[in-house]
């Protein structure tokens, strides 16, 4: 196994490198890479990266046959319409906390905005939505619907170098990004003054791996297209890094009913299993308790410029 010369986050030395686990959910099984996590800032990122080959190829023309296999029929991922009616309930949750940025119309990117269903509503609300994705499929279906879309910054830059915006969004992106600083940075010199930048991230801090310590959940969560995975401490070391003022808020996505169905099956799946017979307020509570320990499976990230 190839180990790492420092923690390429805070670039703190070898010895206080450890593995976490060897492994890598949808990784060749001729590659050696492993999970790390650094001692000092608690970031855990895989060794080595896929390299800029692999990884380019893998999103355009595998990430959607991956993601149907990770997360089932039930993600939509092989058809548009599909993805969009699955993640309705994801949508309405994330509205709770966008909506107070967004009283008044706004010029929005989304970067990895895959079937666009973050956008279509914002756009019949009047907001101006511009969206990033470099899936060929999905990138597509938002030509098809008439969204202004390019598949990557660059080629955004490239057609309107002097466009900025309100707000940036980016959802479960920011882990599969090799250089996030630079990332960052980037989505920075896109905003207007006064704009933001928010997205949402895994915790690694999730309960499941965390607390539960479910042998089958180990051997699912840490995938191979995801360079990193931060905690509340990692991330505030990484968004130092940009110099700007930010905040991290805590969620939990997953209720009991997946909870318990992966401490009795060892497998994905069982949102809303058993709400019919806990009830909404257990869910609720054990959701809060959950945020309130930090043990929780979602980070939000908010960037002020």
């Amino acid at each position: 196994m190839p180990l790492p010369n420092n923690c390429p986050l805070c670039l703190y030395e070898r010895e206080h490198q450890s593995v976490v686990t060897s492994h890598v959910y949808g990784k060749d099984k001729e590659k050696s890479n492993a999970f790390f996590e650094c001692e000092s800032c608690e970031v855990i990122y895989q060794y080595p990266f896929l390299s800029e080959e692999e990884e380019h190829f893998f999103y355009v023309a595998e990430f959607e046959n991956f993601m149907s296999t990770r997360s089932g029929e039930d993600g939509g991922w092989l058809k548009s319409e599909d993805h969009i009616a699955a993640n309705e309930e994801n949508r309405i949750r994330r509205m709770n906390y966008l909506s107070s940025f967004l009283t008044e119309p706004k010029e929005i990117l989304e970067v990895g905005c895959s079937s666009g269903f973050m956008l279509y509503p914002l756009i019949k609300d009047g907001h101006s939505c511009t969206g990033i994705e470099p899936s060929g499929a999905f990138g597509n279906f938002l030509k098809k619907n008439n969204v202004e879309s390019y598949s990557s910054i660059e080629e955004l830059k490239n057609n309107s170098p002097r466009k900025r915006f309100d707000l940036v969004f980016h959802f479960f992106v920011l882990e599969h990004i090799r250089n996030p600083v630079e990332f960052l940075r980037e989505l920075l010199g896109l905003l207007k003054p006064g704009g933001k930048i928010i997205f949402e991230i895994p915790n690694s801090s999730d309960p499941l791996y965390s607390i539960y310590d479910i042998p089958e959940f180990e051997r699912f969560y840490w995938s191979v297209a995801h360079p990193w995975y931060f905690n509340k401490k990692s991330l505030s070391v990484l968004l130092k890094k940009i110099n700007q003022p930010f905040d991290i808020l805590l969620e939990q996505r997953y209720d009991l009913s997946n909870h318990l169905i992966w401490a009795r099956d060892g497998k994905p799946g069982g949102m809303k299993r058993f709400t019919h017979i806990i009830g909404d307020r257990i869910d609720i509570e054990y959701k809060r308790m959950l945020v309130d320990s930090g043990y929780c499976d979602t980070l939000i990230g908010v960037v002020h410029k």
